[in-house]
Formats: structure tokens, sequence, C-alpha cells
């Protein structure tokens, strides 16, 4: 910290892994400045490019000793050398702290704490411990009410809930809202060819098809309401929008370690989820399976009860 002569956020692996390991980042700066230190950032990768950094100011390419912040694939990007100081951030291994009055099992906030405790003094940095991402989506769009769905998911026999779920769900919260609903179906990449989908009076469909990380965020950020599995589009929405209630859907991993930690993050879990969450598991360092708790799979979850979870959060939010 005494030394480094530039900061470099590089990260190249996952969407949903970086996002929310953006909270090592913000860690370091604040440690930074906590030492009287203003050190340029350089932005390396897909994801890491997403970091935002106010005012954007140019940066050199070589100002050493580095401190690099990120995932293998960043880090590789990044060139490391001798001189450098290497943070690679690894979800499976970031730990849950508790404080003595209140637990921090979200992923930004492991991230962070962990990054406090090697510096060894109290940084300034409060929960969800995120630099914001979220921008102005423009005011709502009269009585209709925008809903994004994500379905795009990393692992589709555990994490998919399905677009006729979603749809269903939308459905629903259009009636107990008394609202018409304009609902934005968002894939991944390997969707091509999208499946027509039933329109009915009050109701419109639209798929949101092959659009840019940073249009994507542009567009979650003018929505109501956005359901996802878990999966790095979801929490790109939780940070993208100042407005949107996000409902993540979580099937295999702890729904409250992957989460942001926004107060507008809300999350929907079967036994599996709620069995990582309790004892702080994570199937991937634990090595665990759906069959070594009780099961349930993520379409086990009704579509009312999505649709009544995010009812209730826009409501809440509802002066």
């Amino acid at each position: 910290m005494e030394r480094c002569g530039q900061v470099v956020v590089a990260f190249d692996g996952k969407l949903g892994d970086s996002l929310l390991a953006f909270g090592a980042v913000a860690a370091v700066t604040d440690a930074l400045a906590l030492n009287g230190r203003t050190v340029p950032l350089r932005l390396v990768g897909r994801y890491g490019r997403l970091y935002p950094v106010t005012p954007p100011a140019p940066c050199p390419r070589r100002s050493s000793p580095r401190l690099i912040v990120g995932d293998e694939p960043g880090v590789a990007l990044a060139h490391p050398t001798g001189e450098d100081y290497v943070l690679i951030c690894r979800p499976e291994r970031a730990r849950c702290f508790h404080d003595g009055r209140h637990a921090h099992p979200f992923l930004p906030a492991r991230y962070y704490l962990e990054v406090e405790r090697g510096v060894g003094a109290r940084l300034p940095g409060e929960p969800p411990f995120l630099t914001p991402l979220s921008r102005d989506g423009g005011a709502p769009a009269g009585e209709r009410l925008t809903v994004a769905a994500v379905i795009a998911t990393s692992r589709p026999d555990r994490k998919d809930y399905g677009a006729e779920r979603f749809a269903a769900a939308a459905r629903i919260i259009g009636e107990r809202t008394g609202r018409r609903v304009r609902l934005l179906l968002i894939p991944g990449r390997e969707e091509r060819a999208p499946r027509p989908l039933e329109a009915v009076d009050g109701f419109e469909v639209e798929w949101a098809v092959d659009i840019p990380l940073e249009e994507l965020a542009a567009l979650f950020a003018r929505c109501d309401v956005v359901l996802g599995n878990d999966t790095g589009l979801t929490h790109l929405a939780a940070l993208s929008s100042a407005r949107a209630e996000v409902v993540g859907l979580y099937g295999r991993h702890s729904h409250s370690k992957w989460r942001t930690g926004l107060s507008r993050h809300h999350a929907l879990a079967p036994p599996f989820s709620e069995y990582m969450h309790r004892r702080d598991l994570c199937p991937v360092r634990d090595g665990l399976d759906e069959r070594d708790a009780p099961r349930s799979p993520l379409s086990s979850i009704p579509s009312a009860t999505v649709a009544e979870t995010a009812v209730l959060a826009l409501n809440r939010g509802t002066p």
C-alpha cells in the first residue's frame, strides 16, 4: 500500500464472480485513501473494464510496483512481474465475517473485510461494501411495468428456472398490480433461436438478444423489476439499477453469499441453497451435490411465489 504506483483491476473470467469481487477493489482504494495516497487505476479484461472510475483519467500502462486485483485470466492479461503484488479473488475461498453484532455473508463484504483484515486497520467502507454502478434510468413509464427476466444460466441442469415460468410470474405481477407489463427476456449467448411466448391483453413480450453489457446495464436501469437465475446478468441488474427490485433464484449456491447485499436485491431458494447458506458451504470448495442435503429443484418454487416477492418489494418502495 505504501509503495505501489498503480492499481490494476483485472477480471476476464466470469461476469458474476467479477462484479461481486469489486468489493476487494473498493477495499484496496479505501486503504490507499486511508494512507493519504491517490493511485491511478488501470482496468483490464472484459469485466475489469466495468469497474466505475470517476472521473475517468488516463493511466500509464506501467508504473511499478503495481497492485493487481483480479481473477486468474485477468491477472494473466496484466502480465505481472516480480515487482508486482497480486491479489487473486477466489469466491469459493471467501469467508463469512462476524463483527460481534452482524454477520456479513455477501461476497462483496467478504472480500472487503478480508482486505481490511490484511491491512490491519479499520477501513471506512460500510455495507454493501461496493462502489455504486447504478445509473439514472429516467422516469417510470407511466402505468406500464417493465419487467426483465434473465434466463441465461451457466448450469442449465441446476440453475435454470425457465422462460415460461418467468413469463408466468410476470403475468401474475401484472394482475396483482393492475398494470400493463412489458416483459424483456434476456437469454445467454447460446440462445440463438428465441422461443415464442404467448402474448395476452396487457402483456407484451420481447427478446433482448446479443446486447453488449454496457447497453444491458442501461436497460436494467430502466426496469421496474428484474427476475433472474443465479447468474452474472442478474448481479449486473442489481448493481446497475437504482430503481429495479431484483429477485434472484438460487438453486445450487448459498442465496446469501451470491448476492450484492443491496437492499433491492432479493432471493428465493429451495432447500439445497438454504443448506449452503446455513452452514456457509460451497459446492465447489466442499465437493457437495444436492444429494448431500434435502433436495428440490429450482422449478419447485411456484411462479406465484416469485411474483408475490416482486409485488411485496414494489409495494415496499411505494411512498
